[in-house]
């Protein structure tokens, strides 16, 4: 049988191209898009917990990843954090989403993020910005807009200098004075939200109970730096629909194709499985005989799209380094899965019709 379905399947190359190169664009669609997904919150929370605070305390109704230009929480609120028995410090900032960059800028006070990350911003080259309108980024910001210390950059219609590079993968791309942000944010003397640090590992669990219950912080939105990721991922909009509407999306085309494939390819074989009927084939003989090609396509083009997909990964963070992708191994698991399932489907209906094929009347068939 094996030397059967080797023999169809290298009959009609094109076919067999356009079948697997099918498949494999619903591997790619999902790997990529889910992937670019996963990465991004992955990436965002990874940079947040990077801070090292304990807890970060946000205005009533914030989410992590909503509220990232609004600063409408009075500064002053850290003086009332500070006051809390097991905190230590308490780091302001103001978060502003750059269209034009498509990145993130934080605006700090160097000296209180500092003491909430325990010296966390390395600073690679240069120093730490002393003046309004200047501004340090990170080593892949840095790569990969190929700018250099003392290049001005246009943040939110103003020039800044960057006068440092800072080690990735805290906080954001760029980071400009707390200050300057709020005036350009139409928001003098609010933030957008506090890092919290506690006195001790053991002291976390009682001031986040504090702060979650007792006046006058009740009603703050308020969670533990080990919560980010979870809590990223249970509030981001859309999430769990974008993954399913690509899911449902590949599995269609996988799908549509296989069938089209499978039963042209039968109609053109029908001669062929009078043959074998009238040899003695049993119905299950056919059927597994079309499930079997159906199945190697499949395979096929699930390991081919499994190799574009780490390839394109990998063109897009030389093009992009500032996009992450994260192609998980459960998530090609997932894939696999899928694209098998939606094969055997795909190919269920051509092979029920080939095993009730008449042998004589397909024996006259032209």
């Amino acid at each position: 049988m094996a030397s059967l379905i080797v023999s169809n399947i290298q009959k009609r190359p094109t076919r067999t191209i356009v079948s697997i190169l099918a498949v494999s664009v619903g591997v790619v669609m999902i790997l990529l898009f889910v992937g670019l997904a996963q990465g991004l919150l992955k990436d965002s929370a990874h940079r947040l917990q990077n801070v090292k605070a304990d807890i970060v305390f946000q205005p009533p109704g914030s989410s992590l990843l909503l509220a990232l230009n609004s600063a409408t929480m009075p500064i002053k609120v850290g003086d009332r954090l500070l006051e809390v028995e097991g905190v230590r410090h308490v780091a302001p900032m103001v978060h502003q989403f750059s269209k034009k960059s498509f990145s993130l800028i934080f605006g700090i006070d160097p000296d209180a993020f500092n003491q909430v990350s325990g010296g966390g911003l390395v600073i690679m080259s240069g120093r730490v910005f002393q003046a309004p309108y200047e501004c340090i980024v990170d080593d892949i910001y840095q790569k990969s807009h190929q700018t250099r210390l003392g290049d001005q950059l246009r943040i939110l219609n103003h020039d800044f200098t960057i006068t440092g590079i800072f080690k990735s993968g805290i906080a954001a791309r760029m980071l400009v004075p707390l200050q300057t942000l709020q005036e350009l944010n139409d928001s003098p003397g609010k933030v957008s939200m506090f890092y919290v640090k506690c006195d001790n590992p053991a002291a976390i669990e009682r001031v986040y109970q504090h702060l979650s219950n007792q006046p006058p912080f009740k009603g703050y939105s308020v969670t533990k730096a080990s919560d980010i990721y979870n809590v990223m991922a249970s509030n981001l909009p859309g999430l769990q629909e974008f993954t399913t509407a690509i899911i449902i999306v590949s599995v269609l085309i996988s799908f549509l194709v296989i069938l089209l494939t499978m039963y042209t390819t039968i109609t053109e074989r029908t001669r062929e499985i009078g043959i074998l009927k009238s040899l003695g084939a049993s119905k299950g003989y056919i059927v597994r005989l079309i499930l079997q090609e159906s199945i190697l396509l499949t395979a096929i083009g699930i390991g081919i799209g499994i190799a574009l997909s780490f390839v394109t990964e990998r063109i897009l963070h030389r093009l992009y380094p500032s996009l992450p992708i994260e192609i998980r191994p459960e998530w090609i698991g997932y894939v696999i899965l899928i694209a098998l399932v939606s094969g055997v489907l795909g190919s269920t209906y051509p092979a029920w019709r080939a095993a009730r094929q008449d042998p004589v009347e397909a024996l006259m068939y032209e």
